[in-house]
């Protein structure tokens, strides 16, 4: 960003005036969250009246801020593009049958011997295609903790695998908010992101299938639940479900291997999804046509089938869109006054190595994580404080965005009142404290990446004849360079 001509007439901003805006940023929306319930995107949007009179003071204009906000959602505009045409996707492979097809099948070939693995397993593969761990939870996981309880498994230990299955699958999504949100800040392809994390995801995912596997043999029983094979009939009695409702996923696939964008595989899949919808499952076009926008709705007594189905559509992601835009708005004035640049000086200080700078990301998620109960936060303004960093050291931008995620994403569900983990505990009927134990993969992530840096593993450079120094000024001087790693 282009800095201002006048500098002379503007007070520098203290490291203690920026400490103090940065923690006033973190309260209001940990409070708004905690107590208020509000929306996120909202707060960080009326957090302009506090933020552009605080640069007023240090002798800048409303202008200029307003205009620093603007230029920084730049970084966003494509995350949120996804984020939209994620929507759409969700809510067609809902009324095409994909989804549908998917969960039914998972459930009807659950081996009650491997019940834990296959539960880690369905959950990996409905959060990879509905890119939410929530809304996972809140619906293949609600079946599974059904399942369980009738085989005698405790319910924490049901819950380790559904969360674990749920989160690894939601960071592989490119459809999901925070694996969009870390690319996004970070400023690198969301594709060469997703494939620079398979690295520190494969040993922590077979760490947990093992665990799962071994704790699993204590205990037996059926998987014929009432609640699964209510589930199971009521997906049967909406949709037609088969090979014909999985063309969409080999849409999607197709796109993907082929190495399109993001956003065109997302919304090849949900246009494919809206044109089996209405050739297969004999949806009206309007219908159809509006669940693509609107979300896919369906009026049943069955609640775990409908929170299953009734989501969806681009209107469903006008929220997280708008947490995005208004987040980078905040993160661009913050960025704009120095106040990023005043606290990474400090907190960068006693780094003297890249094992540290992960470190400090990872740690900065987990407290993004507990002061503001949001994965979004935590992932924009640890992205916004330490990027610059990655470049400092020589280090690729997919460099950080994986220990934004290692932190960021998986760092909620170690705070009791983190968002994330209310609704979760909420959902399946667990306490906030009694699933711990049981989710391997969120513990062995954060130590592989460390690891990682610590051997120089998959910690890759922008500059292979450089060392880990700074090399800002050569990549900026670089075009070309900066093209090809983002």
């Amino acid at each position: 960003m282009k800095k201002r001509n006048d500098s002379n007439a503007k007070k520098e901003v203290s490291l203690l005036a920026s400490v103090l805006l940065f923690v006033i940023v973190c309260v209001a929306i940990a409070v708004q969250k905690a107590i208020f319930k509000g929306d996120m995107g909202s707060m960080f949007f009326m957090l302009w009246v506090i933020v552009i009179p605080f640069g007023i003071f240090h002798g800048y204009t409303s202008s200029e801020l307003e205009k620093a906000a603007l230029e920084f959602t730049h970084k966003a505009l494509s995350a949120v593009f996804v984020l939209l045409a994620a929507g759409a996707l969700i809510g067609a492979w809902i009324a095409s049958g994909t989804t549908p097809t998917l969960i039914y099948y998972g459930l009807k070939f659950i081996n009650p011997k491997i019940f834990l693995v296959a539960s880690m397993l369905l959950c990996s593969l409905v959060s990879l295609f509905c890119g939410t761990s929530n809304g996972t939870a809140g619906t293949a996981g609600v079946a599974l903790i059904g399942i369980g309880n009738s085989m005698g498994i405790p319910p924490a230990i049901t819950a380790g695998s559904i969360i674990c299955g749920a989160f690894f699958g939601d960071k592989m999504s490119p459809m999901s908010d925070t694996t969009i949100l870390a690319s996004s800040i970070a400023e690198v392809d969301i594709f060469k992101h997703i494939r620079h994390m398979v690295y520190d995801q494969i040993p922590g995912f077979v760490i947990s299938l093992v665990f799962f596997f071994v704790i699993g043999l204590r205990y037996g029983g059926t998987v014929d639940s009432p609640e699964t094979l209510a589930l199971m009939g009521g997906l049967q009695e909406h949709f037609n479900l088969g090979i014909i409702a999985l063309i969409p996923l080999a849409v999607t696939a197709a796109l993907l291997f082929f190495k399109q964008s993001a956003l065109l595989s997302i919304l090849g899949g949900a246009v494919s999804g809206i044109l089996v919808a209405v050739f297969y499952q004999g949806m009206g076009v309007a219908e159809a046509f509006g669940i693509f926008y609107k979300g896919f709705s369906l009026d049943t007594e069955n609640a775990a089938l409908a929170t299953l189905l009734n989501r969806g559509g681009v209107a469903g992601m006008w929220s997280l869109a708008g947490i995005t835009l208004f987040g980078f708005t905040i993160a661009g004035m913050l960025d704009y006054l120095q106040v990023i640049n005043r606290i990474a000086e400090v907190v960068t200080r006693g780094i003297r190595s890249i094992t540290a700078l992960s470190f400090i990301t990872i740690l900065f998620g987990f407290i993004g994580n507990a002061v503001a109960f949001s994965q979004n936060f935590a992932i924009v303004m640890t992205g916004t404080l330490m990027a610059p960093m990655y470049k400092k050291y020589n280090l690729q931008p997919k460099n950080c965005s994986r220990d934004l995620e290692a932190g960021g994403t998986y760092g909620c569900m170690f705070i009791p009142w983190n968002a994330n983990t209310v609704f979760t505990c909420g959902v399946l009927g667990v306490s906030a404290t009694s699933f711990i134990p049981y989710i391997p993969l969120l513990y062995l992530t954060p130590i592989t990446v460390l690891v990682f840096s610590l051997l120089r593993f998959k910690t890759e450079k922008i500059y292979e004849d450089e060392d880990y120094v700074d090399v800002s000024q050569r990549l900026a001087a670089d075009p070309a360079k900066q093209l090809e790693i983002s």
